[in-house]
């Protein structure tokens, strides 16, 4: 069977089990062509049915259908990568054992006395080896990604989401199967150099030769003619890649650091988006595997046929199930009781920092539940940094925080403008329904953010 046939294949069965209902001769024929890259006229040509037929009535429906079901945004440009991404971690989950960690019983013992002890608060990415991180099915996703020649992953998630402690333990895993790996932070790069595209260009290239332990060779490459990007293009192809014979993974994290300065964060992204392509014909380019990480908060428009952000295959990572927080909570050594856990999921909707922060102040510090939800929506809070640095993005934006106000106003879904929607839906602000309906992803939000904009 196919890639495009299993793909076909999962969503027929995803539409009877959410509907009941299954798909049409022509709904199928639509997916399985638009899957293989077909134009509307071209699966016109394959069917009885006239092209107009198809783009205005057949293909609108089942996107809708599909992006009802799973509450993202479908359309023809994005069904492939959309659609592959689901049956990925719809194999993962049935793949992963109850118990979700990859740590033994014996380390989690071991490191829960010693990091209890320590009370140190988890202000950043999870340790390597550290109980308190939950092992999700998109981390099998990347797992299995970047096995495959020239595969290019995007992690993204709104802030504090776990979007680096995910990539620390891809790399953790690249490592074992022998690959040579490079992590950059975007973070670190100069404001002098991150403003000039030769300059970070050469950056790139020098950071990445020395994580690789070879020596620089970048003003053998380097030609002012060419230009920089060609002159990197180059340095990789002509000298790192055709050092190894093994893959290198090369994992850029805080992406967005790189929008202070669009257009040398156009020119950066465009090249790597280029590297995606030589890599489906070009043997050597296969050797690399790329991984971006960034955070949804950050909007830059790019021509989508440069933009490397529709490209591979796309992790946005979840907030905690309900049994993953279950889990968490056992790791810490805390009891609740069930109408507990379901308080605590309606307050922070399972979001990963917030709910480590919780059981890390309730062990460390002896607080109880009931005291930390009473002043959950203040100023003075433990979650308080958290809220203020959503309330510094809002009031950056004028035209979000009108639209989230809208949003507070009822408890009934509100249908928003489509980019407002997904604006919000980045930062994590509102969890998305059907269509541009939505809601705030948690009472948190909802209750902190009324007072603020409202008084109440």
């Amino acid at each position: 069977m196919t890639a495009i046939e299993s793909i076909s294949l999962f969503t027929e069965k995803l539409v009877r089990a959410k509907t009941g209902k299954s798909l049409s001769d022509i709904e199928r024929e639509v997916l399985r062509l638009s899957l293989s890259g077909k134009t509307y006229g071209q699966i016109a040509s394959k069917s009885d049915y006239s092209r107009d037929y198809i783009s205005q009535n057949v293909a609108p429906k089942l996107w809708k259908l599909l992006s009802n079901i799973l509450k993202e945004k479908i359309s023809k440009t994005n069904c492939l990568s959309v659609l592959e991404r689901q049956l990925l971690i719809d194999q993962a989950s049935k793949k992963q054992p109850k118990q979700t960690s990859l740590i033994n019983t014996n380390t989690i013992q071991y490191s829960e006395i010693s990091e209890i002890n320590d009370c140190k608060l988890l202000d950043g990415r999870i340790p390597m080896g550290s109980p308190y991180y939950i092992e999700r099915a998109e981390q099998l996703i990347c797992y299995s990604e970047i096995n495959k020649p020239g595969s290019f992953l995007r992690i993204k998630a709104p802030r504090q989401m776990g979007k680096t402690s995910l990539l620390m333990r891809t790399i953790s895993y690249a490592i074992k199967q022998k690959y040579h790996t490079v992590r950059l932070s975007l973070r670190r790069v100069d404001s002098t150099v991150i403003k000039d595209i030769n300059k970070f260009l050469r950056w790139f290239c020098a950071s990445v030769t020395r994580k690789l332990q070879l020596e620089s060779k970048l003003n053998e490459y380097w030609d002012e003619d060419i230009g920089s990007i060609e002159s990197c293009t180059l340095y990789f192809q002509e000298y790192l890649l055709s050092m190894t014979d093994n893959p290198i993974v090369l994992a850029i994290d805080e992406v967005d650091y790189i929008f202070q300065s669009p257009e040398i964060a156009n020119d950066f992204l465009s090249m790597l988006h280029s590297w995606y392509g030589e890599a489906k014909e070009v043997k050597l380019w296969q050797k690399l595997r790329i991984v971006l990480v960034k955070s949804t908060e950050v909007y830059m428009a790019m021509n989508i046929n440069k933009s490397p952000f529709n490209m591979g295959i796309a992790i946005n990572l979840s907030p905690f199930t309900l049994e993953q927080t279950q889990e968490l909570a056992q790791r810490y050594q805390i009891e609740l009781l069930p109408q507990e856990q379901n308080q605590l999921m309606r307050l922070l909707g399972g979001h990963p920092y917030l709910v480590n922060t919780t059981f890390y102040y309730i062990k460390c510090h002896n607080a109880s539940l009931e005291s930390l939800i009473k002043t959950s929506a203040t100023d003075t809070g433990i979650y308080s940094n958290h809220l203020h640095q959503h309330l510094q993005n809002l009031q950056q934006y004028p035209e979000l925080k009108t639209a989230f106000e809208q949003v507070l106003r009822t408890v009934a879904p509100v249908e928003l403008e489509q980019v407002l929607a997904f604006k919000l839906k980045s930062m994590g602000l509102v969890v998305q329904l059907e269509g541009n309906l939505v809601l705030p992803s948690c009472d948190l939000y909802r209750r902190y953010f009324y007072s603020v904009f409202f008084g109440i």
